[in-house]
């Protein structure tokens, strides 16, 4: 087990969020820092290890990315691994790991094949056995139960052709006269496993004399009116199994529907907190893949490398793209540790949340620098490389994965609003008291900090209050919480600063860490070297935050996004109606 252990029950871990709701950063609330037993990191290991070999026995991920393919008899055997039960107890054949290693695990796995992983991480994050912990004993939970022990591969049903963010499925799911079942009716999109799914939860909109409901109905995919109308094919992911589906009429029976209260269109909090770990395991643990494969990569390149008799590691230039990288993926590891070790399933929602962003951010940024570093090798592809003896390093594929996580999941921005209006709503509902007073006192724990990573930690303390103190200046300036939610720019910037800020604590309380054990060398320069250029990101968000929404010394005139944009799109309908060409 983890040197700390949170139950049901118990107090929750510790957060960041209670730094950001009190404007004080107290060290002390990072320390100490979260590690794994080494008998859990060992039994750990094994499950990653015989996990790799599995893979590499049965895919070719060169060919599954040519053909957009996996090998026959991969699903069947992938079934009977016991692979698709990474977190499921031993009573339903599963391997019980904990979020941590489950993480680990996906990792590992896309690192070898994107796909693979992937399928993997929508399995136990989003799919039937993330669900099963967050429901009732009682029907559905047997059904659920039984089905997982059979083997039943599983997805979630969520984006319509419409989009993801609109707050209610326009799926229906009607009740039937008698009362025993719910007929559903609309389409998906973007549906993980939905070409191959067995049992499927679908989100859909309840209407009754109450109001609206949300629902989520297991579907049993054999049952008449589910259809799979399309296999949806991404630029990156190629093989990863994904369909449009559509719900003609599909009858589910009323037990196996979990129900909202009325006109509240959020997922059970126990859903809503598993599903927020699987987006970890779906997008995180695929960008931390290919973080360190690039920094391999790289390593790799720099080594036989040289440019007018000079090896290429001698060049400024080249010795901070790869100490960027190297501190990135030491950040990113921090980021990962501190939200999923140590802490209950509904723990640190808002380090999970921006976790996500935080991690395919960074990835994306690696290998963007990486197939820089590489040039004309960086977007060659894996043929071309073969067939003129270069060694077959396949950028340019990790390249198309990494944008299509920025997006998988949703879209960076909108995942930083979310973070934003969460923050901001704190406020606005009296969760969060009256600013602390002061940056926090010292702890034992900064000892183990670098004199740069101390004035680091000193300038962070002054952001969290600094922070602090602008969403309150913003929520006195809009009493009305819906008001400031339509400053969207405003809300993003500053769901954005949050992350940096945990980032960069995270960073510096891992690195503190390993200082007070006696080895500040192993983390010290990276944090030194991550929260110098976090600290750029910082300043630049800030500037646009106080440019955006006041500062004490004035604003600047913020450009007229909305005068132009709305004027071209009259301009465009103008000339679509009228058959011109348009301004």
């Amino acid at each position: 087990m983890s040197s700390r252990t949170y139950e049901c029950g118990q107090r929750p871990a510790p957060s960041f969020l209670d730094a950001l709701d009190s404007g004080r950063l107290e060290w002390g609330l990072f320390h100490p820092f979260p590690r794994q037993s080494a008998q859990e990191h060992a039994a750990g290991d094994a499950t990653v290890a015989g996990l790799e070999a599995f893979l590499r026995a049965r895919l070719d991920p060169d060919d599954v990315d040519l053909t957009g393919e996996l090998p026959a008899g991969f699903l069947r055997d992938l079934r009977e691994s016991g692979y698709l039960k990474l977190c499921l107890g031993a009573e339903v054949g599963g391997l019980e790991l904990s979020a941590y290693d489950a993480f680990r695990a996906v990792e590992r796995a896309a690192s070898w094949c994107m796909p693979a992983g992937q399928m993997l991480a929508i399995q136990a994050g989003v799919g039937a056995p993330a669900l099963l912990p967050a429901l009732p004993p009682g029907p559905l939970a047997d059904f659920v139960t039984t089905r997982l022990q059979e083997g039943a591969i599983s997805g979630f049903g969520l984006t319509e052709p419409a989009g993801q963010n609109n707050a209610w499925p326009g799926t229906t799911a009607t009740r039937s006269e008698d009362g025993a079942c719910y007929v559903l009716r609309g389409e998906k999109v973007f549906t993980g496993h939905g070409p191959v799914a067995d049992l499927l939860p679908v989100a859909a909109t309840e209407h009754g004399p109450d109001g609206r409901r949300l629902c989520i109905c297991f579907v049993d995919t054999s049952a008449a009116g589910f259809e799979v109308t399309s296999r949806i094919e991404f630029t990156g992911s190629r093989g990863l199994p994904n369909g449009a589906l559509r719900l003609d009429e599909v009858r589910v029976p009323a037990e196996y529907i979990v129900r909202s209260e009325p006109e509240d269109p959020r997922f059970p909090d126990l859903m809503a907190s598993a599903v927020l770990i699987g987006q970890l395991y779906f997008t995180a643990a695929p960008a931390v893949a290919i973080s360190k494969l690039c920094l391999q990569w790289s390593g790799e390149f720099i080594a036989r490398r040289s440019i007018n008799g000079r090896g290429l590691g001698e060049y400024d230039a080249i010795q901070r793209i790869l100490g960027d990288t190297l501190a990135e993926v030491y950040a990113v590891e921090s980021v990962i540790r501190w939200s999923l070790l140590d802490s209950g399933p509904a723990d640190r929602w808002f380090e999970r949340l921006a976790a996500k962003n935080l991690a395919v951010r960074a990835s994306w940024r690696i290998v963007d620098r990486t197939v820089s570093l590489y040039g004309g090798e960086g977007i060659e592809t894996v043929p071309s490389k073969l067939r003129r003896g270069a060694p077959p390093v396949p950028l340019e594929r990790r390249l198309r994965d990494a944008r299509g996580l920025r997006i998988a999941g949703n879209v960076d921005f909108q995942l930083d609003s979310q973070a934003g209006r969460k923050l901001l709503a704190r406020h606005y509902s009296g969760a969060v008291g009256e600013p602390g007073q002061g940056l926090g006192a010292e702890h034992p724990a900064e000892a183990g900090l670098s004199p740069a990573n101390r004035t680091h930690l000193g300038s962070a303390k002054q952001q969290v209050q600094r922070f602090h103190e602008k969403c309150r200046e913003l929520v006195r300036r809009f009493p009305d919480q819906d008001r400031l939610f339509e400053e969207e720019h405003t809300v993003i910037l500053l769901g954005r600063i949050a992350a940096e800020l945990f980032a960069v604590c995270a960073v510096l309380a891992r690195a503190a860490g390993q200082g007070v054990a006696g080895d500040p060398a192993e983390g010290g320069q990276l944090a030194e070297v991550y929260c110098t250029t976090a600290g750029h990101r910082l300043a630049d968000l800030w500037r646009q935050l106080y440019a955006e929404s006041g500062s004490p010394s004035g604003t600047e005139p913020r450009p007229a996004y909305a005068k132009i944009s709305r004027q071209w799109l009259a301009e465009r309908t103008y000339a679509e109606l009228h058959g011109g060409a348009g301004a």
